[in-house]
């Protein structure tokens, strides 16, 4: 495994791309039950758990597509949309940041962008929920935005180029499985944020995952403090 010390990791950098869902917001818990009542309502055989491992950071494109596939159930375009007006309300009064998120955004020297699974209105409902919306401006990319989502690359790389800055010198902040392998795929710098990932996740190509701590945000960060 690639070792980089907290001195020397700043200097490999030029852009950092986050994940939204489980990185910026605290979405995963509330997400996960509505679209897995969902399954259950147009008749779908899969416990919370299956929702997690098959569907976790992945686009409901893919989501649509495989559980169709596998199962012969239909998403339709009513049921999600009926969906994400009850999800976006339970997030207006209930969705906060990951804990020391703002600190790190607001603290950061470089640049910066989300690169999410979910569609646009999404981020941006839990982006605003959380008083995040304003740190990113025009920087959301979402996976409706490539032909190909996550675990796929495009999405970062697409972000990388937006940005106008080298895929090889991002650093990914991911939560996911599908974004997890995306991220190495492409090529980039990994951040994981769940222990169990950081463990069973191994190193291919130029990916490079770095055991994590909450108090490891500090490394691209103007001052050594930690939350």
């Amino acid at each position: 495994m690639l070792s980089v010390t907290e001195e020397a990791l700043p200097k490999m950098l030029d852009l950092i791309i986050f994940d939204c869902d489980g990185v910026l917001v605290d979405s995963e818990i509330l997400s996960i039950e509505v679209l897995h009542d969902l399954i259950l309502k147009q008749g779908g055989n899969l416990t919370k758990e299956d929702v997690i491992q098959q569907f976790q950071g992945r686009s409901m494109k893919s989501a649509r597509d495989e559980l169709f596939a596998l199962q012969g159930v239909e998403l339709t375009d009513a049921s999600i949309t009926e969906m994400n007006e009850y999800l976006f309300a339970r997030f207006q009064e209930e969705l906060q940041p990951v804990l020391g998120v703002t600190a790190f955004i607001e603290s950061l020297n470089l640049p910066y962008c989300v690169a999410s699974s979910s569609h646009p209105e999404r981020i941006d409902a839990s982006l605003t929920a959380t008083n995040l919306r304003h740190y990113f401006s025009d920087k959301i990319f979402s996976s409706t935005m490539v032909i190909r989502g996550k675990p796929a690359p495009d999405l970062f790389l697409f972000a990388a180029e937006k940005m106008a800055l080298p895929a090889e010198r991002a650093l990914v902040i991911e939560d996911s499985p599908a974004g997890v392998q995306a991220a190495r795929s492409a090529g980039m710098l990994l951040l994981v944020l769940r222990l169990d990932l950081m463990l069973s996740t191994q190193i291919i190509g130029n990916g490079l995952l770095m055991p994590v701590l909450i108090g490891l945000w500090r490394v691209t960060t103007k001052s050594r403090k930690s939350f």
